[in-house]
């Protein structure tokens, strides 16, 4: 079922605990670009690739930078969106894809990373280190070094090839099976584990529903209507 408003299927005073996915989408207007579609990053960035990809480290720690660390900058700088915030508003418990830290900024706590954070660093030498910590930490030559070792450090964000939080994972399941609401937000929600979190509600109770702007077929089954709109409007008019 696709409605236009979110007030109409999910008033957010009949429902006690809720859950949000949030994905590239929420953060558009923040300045950040979506990864697919024909003006998504992969299209208009090609070069892109390299941050993208584990097993090309250590050799493109400096795209891990460029791209990641300007993103991290790029959100910095804009702040939290007014769909971040109502979410935060809404006491939401919230589950991303990003990377880029805006929903704390916007005052959620408890923010399960799913895809880890561009505003925190590791060392690349993990099995004889493992150093992480916040980004501004590691020196700041090119690249940046680890605060403990002095090796190379790298964004701590989950790149292709690499394994997901299995602690993440955990607590993802754990808000998913104990909401009464779940959101999916600025994602269509179907690369896994994403693809699962909807389902999950759903069989646990959730009343489950996608807001989405641009749809591009029918209304997937695990939830029980779609949004057609902008977060940013849609989230504001449902929080406030």
């Amino acid at each position: 079922m696709d409605v236009s408003s979110l007030v109409e299927v999910a008033p957010r005073e009949q429902f006690a605990r809720i859950c949000a996915l949030t994905g590239a989408g929420i953060s558009v207007a923040a300045g950040l670009g979506t990864f697919r579609g024909p003006d998504g990053l992969w299209t208009l960035s090609p070069e892109i690739e390299r941050a993208m990809h584990a097993h090309l480290l250590p050799g493109n720690v400096d795209a891990l930078w460029d791209v990641w660390g300007g993103m991290w900058n790029t959100a910095a700088a804009a702040g939290p969106t007014q769909a971040h915030r109502a979410l935060a508003a809404a006491g939401a418990s919230v589950i991303t894809q990003n990377v880029d830290g805006l929903h704390q900024a916007a005052g959620s706590v408890g923010v399960v990373e799913l895809h880890g954070s561009a505003g925190r660093a590791r060392c690349l030498d993990e099995d004889f280190c493992g150093w992480s910590g916040p980004a501004d930490e590691a020196q700041r030559v090119e690249p940046p070094r680890c605060g403990r070792c002095t090796e190379p450090a790298r964004p701590a964000v989950v790149l292709f090839g690499e394994m997901l939080d299995p602690e993440a994972l955990g607590a993802a399941r754990r808000l998913v099976s104990a909401c009464d609401l779940f959101l999916a937000v600025g994602t269509s929600g179907r690369v896994a584990p994403a693809s699962w979190l909807a389902p999950t509600a759903r069989a646990a109770g959730a009343f489950c529903v996608n807001v989405d702007l641009h749809p591009d077929g029918p209304v997937d089954p695990a939830f029980h209507a779609r949004v057609v709109g902008d977060a940013q409007d849609v989230l504001a008019e449902w929080a406030a």
